[in-house]
C-alpha cells in the first residue's frame, strides 16, 4: 500500500528488495541457469513496471507533470508484454509454439512500446507548459484533467497494444524476428538500433524540457534512457541467448526500469511537494512577475493624475506644452479610459478605448443614454457611491476603486478607477478626472496565488497528518515487544496524544478554512476514538457532549486537544475503577453575555480581571474523584503535569471542582480566530 507523504519505510523494503533479487541473480547465473536468469529478470522486471504504473494512477489526479503521468501508465503495457515474453520461455509450459519466434517478437514489441513512450512523453510536457501559460484562471480545473488525461491515454495504449498483440498472436502478420537455422531476422537487427535512435531523441527532448522537473528526477530519467539505449545494442550483438551481451542487456534493462522506479516512487516519497507543484510554482512566479509589472503600471498612472489638471488636448490647463503632449501621448498608449465628471459625476469628456473595455459607444456614455452607474455590477455599486461622497466632502481626496462592470456583451471584468478633484475648474469644466482600466489579469492572477496558497498548505497538513499517523503506527508496534503492563499503558497514551494531533491536521486539510478548526466536531471525534480505545470494561460509561460552534487556531486547538485527551482518558481509566457505569460530560461554549466574564472561576489573582478568556471548556465526570489532599498542579502524574503546562501555554486558567466527581472548568481565548 503506497501513500504519497507517509509510509517510507515501506519504500526502503522495496529498495532492499531490488538488491536482495539482484543479488540472488548473480548466484544463480554462477551456476550457469541462464534460462532462469532470463525469467526472473523479466518477471522482476515486470513487477517494477507494474509498481511505477500503480503509484502513478493513483496520484493521477495531484500529479501535474504529464510525462511521468504518460510513462507510468506505459509502463503497465510494456511490463503486460514482458510478461507475455516471460510466459513464452520453453519450459514455462503456457504456449505450445515451437521455437523462438514468438519470444522475440513479443520482445521486440514492448522495446519498441517503451522507446515511442519515451519520445511521445516531453510533448505533452511541452503542450501541457504552454497551455498552462495561456488562461491561468483554468488552472485548477487541472486535476479534473489530468484524470481525463491519464484514463486517454490508458485507452490509447490499450488499443495499440491489443492490436499489436492479435497481429502476433491471430493475424500473424507481424515481421517475423528469428527463423529457426538462420538466426535473427534484419528485422530483429534493425528494430534495435531503431529503438536506440528513437531512445537518443528521447533523451534529447527530455533535456529540452529539464527545467520541468526536479534535478534528482531529470538525472534518474536520463540515465534510466540512456542505461536503455546501451541494453538494446547490446541486444542487437548477440546470436544466442547464452552469449555475454544478452546477458548484459538484461542487466542494462532492469538497471532502467528500476532507476524509472526511483524517478517516481523514491522521489515522490521522500520529496513530495516538490515533485507535485513543480508547475504550480513556475506559474505563481509567472504571476508575481505580472503582478510587479501591473505595479509599476499603477505608479505611472498615479504620477499621470497628479501632473494631469484635464483630459482634453487643446485645454491650456494642463499647464505647459511639455506636459500636454506627454499626456496625451500616454492617453494615446494606455489601455484605459481617461475621464472627466461634472459635480454630479456625470461624464464630461472621455478618451481612449471606451468601446473596446465597455461595448458601448463613448457618445452613449456622454449623453447619458447608457448609465456610468449601470455597467457596475449592484454588488459594487457601494463603493463608488462612499467614494464619491469622500470626493465631495475633501477636495484633496483621491478616490481608488477596483469593481466590477458588465459589459455590452455581457462579460464581466474587473476595473480599477483612480479619481481625484481638479483644482480651481473653471464653470462648465469637469470637477472631477481620474482613469480606469482593465485589471482582470491581475485579479484572475491574485486568485490563482491564493488557490495555490490554499493548495500548498493543505498539502502541508495531508504530510504533517501522514507523518504522525506513521509515528503513532510505530508506537503501536513498539509497545507489542514488552510484556510490562505500565510500559505498554505509557506507549498507549503517548500514541493516542499524537493521533489526537493528527486529527487537527487531518481536519484542516479536509476543511475549507486553513487557519482555524471547528473545535466542537473536532471533540466529537476525538471523543469517539478515545472511547473506542479505552472503552473495554466500561460499557456502562456514557458521553454527554454539550458544544457550541466554536472555531480556534491552531496553536490554541493542539494544545486543547491534547488537554482534552488527557482529561477524558484519565477519567476512563481512573474515575470509574470501583464501578461499571457512570457518565463523562463535556460543555464548551463561548463567554458572550449569556456566560458572563464574572462568572469565571479562576481564582489567581492576575485571572479575575482578564476579559480575553472567550471561551470555557469543562470536563467532568460523576466518578470516584481525585483525592483532596492531591493537588493536581504539582503531581508525579505526566497527564496532569501535561495539562498544567499546555493550559499556560494557550494562556489560559484552568480549576478543578471536587463537589461531585471531577470537574475541570479551563477558560481560554483564542487570538488566531478569523
Amino acid at each position: 500500500m503506497y501513500h504519497i507523504g507517509g509510509n517510507t519505510f515501506k519504500v526502503k523494503l522495496h529498495e532492499a528488495a531490488v538488491w536482495i533479487a539482484i543479488i540472488g541473480l548473480l548466484y544463480l547465473i554462477s551456476l550457469g541457469n541462464y534460462l532462469l536468469f532470463h525469467t526472473l529478470v523479466e518477471l522482476f522486471s515486470v513487477y517494477v513496471a507494474y509498481v511505477i504504473f500503480l503509484i502513478v494512477w493513483k496520484s493521477r489526479e495531484c500529479l501535474e507533470n504529464r510525462y511521468l503521468i504518460l510513462v507510468g501508465i506505459a509502463f503497465f503495457f510494456i511490463g503486460s508484454v514482458d510478461l507475455l515474453h516471460a510466459l513464452t520461455f520453453s519450459g514455462m509450459g503456457v504456449f505450445r509454439v515451437p521455437g523462438i519466434n514468438l519470444t522475440i517478437q513479443l520482445w521486440v514489441l514492448a522495446r519498441y512500446l517503451e522507446g515511442i513512450s519515451f519520445l511521445v512523453a516531453p510533448l505533452f510536457l511541452i503542450r501541457n507548459r504552454e497551455s498552462g501559460s495561456k488562461e491561468a484562471e483554468n488552472m485548477y480545473g487541472e486535476s479534473l484533467e489530468d484524470s481525463v488525461f491519464a484514463w486517454k491515454v490508458f485507452l490509447v495504449y490499450a488499443v495499440i497494444t491489443i492490436s499489436c498483440l492479435f497481429s502476433v498472436f491471430f493475424f500473424n502478420n507481424f515481421p517475423a524476428a528469428y527463423i529457426e537455422g538462420s538466426g535473427l531476422t534484419p528485422f530483429k537487427i534493425l528494430s534495435e538500433y531503431m529503438v536506440s535512435f528513437i531512445l537518443l531523441c528521447s533523451l534529447l527532448l527530455l533535456y529540452i524540457t529539464r527545467d520541468g522537473f526536479e534535478t534528482k528526477v531529470f538525472r534518474l530519467l536520463a540515465a534510466s534512457i540512456i542505461l536503455t539505449i546501451f541494453g538494446e545494442l547490446s541486444f542487437a550483438l548477440y546470436t544466442h541467448v547464452d552469449e555475454l551481451p544478452n546477458l548484459i542487456g538484461h542487466y542494462f534493462k532492469l538497471l532502467s526500469f528500476y532507476l524509472i522506479y526511483e524517478a517516481v516512487v523514491d522521489v515522490g516519497f521522500e520529496e513530495p511537494c516538490s515533485l507535485l507543484f513543480r508547475e504550480l510554482k513556475h506559474r505563481e512566479e509567472d504571476f508575481r512577475q505580472k503582478a510587479i509589472f501591473l505595479g509599476d503600471e499603477y505608479s505611472h498612472i498615479c504620477r499621470m493624475i497628479g501632473v494631469n489638471r484635464s483630459l482634453e488636448p487643446n485645454n491650456k490647463s494642463f499647464g505647459d506644452d511639455e506636459n500636454q503632449e506627454g499626456s496625451h501621448s500616454f492617453l494615446q498608449h494606455f489601455p484605459g479610459i481617461g475621464f472627466q465628471l461634472d459635480e454630479v459625476f456625470s461624464p464630461v469628456s472621455m478618451q481612449g478605448p471606451v468601446e473596446k473595455m465597455t461595448g458601448y459607444r463613448k457618445e452613449d456614455l456622454l449623453s447619458e443614454k447608457v448609465s456610468l452607474m449601470e455597467l457596475i455590477v449592484p454588488e459594487d455599486q457601494h463603493l463608488i457611491i462612499e467614494n464619491q461622497q469622500k470626493l465631495k466632502s475633501n477636495p484633496k481626496f483621491v478616490a481608488e476603486n477596483e469593481f466590477r462592470i458588465r459589459k455590452k456583451n455581457g462579460e464581466l471584468i474587473w476595473v480599477r478607477e483612480i479619481t481625484r478633484s481638479i483644482q480651481g475648474s473653471s464653470e462648465g469644466s469637469g470637477k472631477f478626472q481620474g482613469l480606469v482600466y482593465d485589471i482582470t489579469e491581475r485579479k484572475v492572477a491574485e486568485e490563482a496565488l491564493e488557490k495555490i496558497d490554499r493548495i500548498r498548505i493543505k498539502e502541508i497538513h495531508h504530510r504533517i497528518k501522514n507523518n504522525l499517523q506513521v509515528i503513532s503506527s510505530l508506537l503501536s508496534l513498539q509497545a507489542e515487544k514488552f510484556e510490562d503492563r505500565e510500559v505498554i499503558e505509557a506507549f498507549r497514551e503517548s500514541q493516542n496524544r499524537v493521533a489526537s494531533i493528527a486529527m487537527i491536521h487531518e481536519e484542516l486539510h479536509g476543511g475549507e478554512n486553513l487557519d482555524s478548526l471547528d473545535f466542537a466536531d473536532y471533540l466529537q471525534k476525538l471523543t469517539a476514538d478515545l472511547f473506542d480505545s479505552y472503552r473495554v470494561g466500561k460499557e456502562g460509561v456514557s458521553l454527554k457532549l454539550d458544544l457550541e460552534n466554536v472555531y480556534l487556531g491552531m496553536d490554541t486547538a493542539i494544545p486543547l486537544g491534547i488537554i482534552v485527551n488527557e482529561l477524558v482518558s484519565n477519567s476512563l481509566k481512573h474515575a470509574f475503577s470501583d464501578k461499571n457505569e457512570g457518565e463523562i460530560s463535556i460543555n464548551l461554549h463561548s463567554n458572550d453575555a449569556s456566560h458572563s466574564l464574572v462568572e469565571l472561576s479562576c481564582s489567581e489573582p492576575e485571572f479575575l480581571e482578564n476579559d480575553d478568556f472567550h471561551y470555557t471548556l469543562t470536563v467532568a465526570d460523576n466518578g470516584r474523584g481525585i483525592p483532596e489532599k492531591m493537588d493536581f498542579r504539582n503531581t508525579d502524574s505526566l497527564g496532569l503535569q501535561l495539562i498544567t503546562i499546555l493550559v499556560e501555554q494557550i494562556g489560559g486558567c484552568i480549576e478543578l471542582n471536587r463537589d461531585y466527581g471531577t470537574e475541570f472548568v479551563i477558560n481560554f481565548g483564542n487570538s488566531e480566530k478569523l
